[in-house]
C-alpha cells in the first residue's frame, strides 16, 4: 500500500532556467553559513587533551545556529 504520491516535473526551458536559478542560490546560501559554522568552530575550539595555561581569549563570537542565521535572511 502507497502511503505518499509521487510527481514528476516537466518542466519547459524557461521554468527549468529559474528552477535551476533558484537551487544555485539556495546552494551559495547553504555553503555560507556552513563556512560560518566551520570558521566559528575553527576560532573557538581547543585541544581535547590539553589547553594552554597562559593564552589571550579572544571575544567569543555568538554560536551561528539555524535559528540565528534564519533571523539573518531578508524576507
Amino acid at each position: 500500500m502507497r502511503t505518499a504520491y509521487q510527481y514528476k516535473l516537466r518542466p519547459n526551458k524557461e521554468q527549468a532556467a529559474v528552477i535551476e536559478m533558484w537551487l544555485e542560490l539556495l546552494r551559495r546560501q547553504y555553503n555560507y553559513r556552513l563556512g560560518e559554522r566551520f570558521s566559528w568552530w575553527d576560532e573557538n575550539r581547543c585541544p581535547v587533551n590539553a589547553c594552554p595555561l597562559v593564552m589571550p581569549i579572544p571575544q567569543l563570537r555568538d554560536n551561528p545556529n539555524y535559528y540565528s542565521q534564519k533571523r539573518d535572511l531578508v524576507n
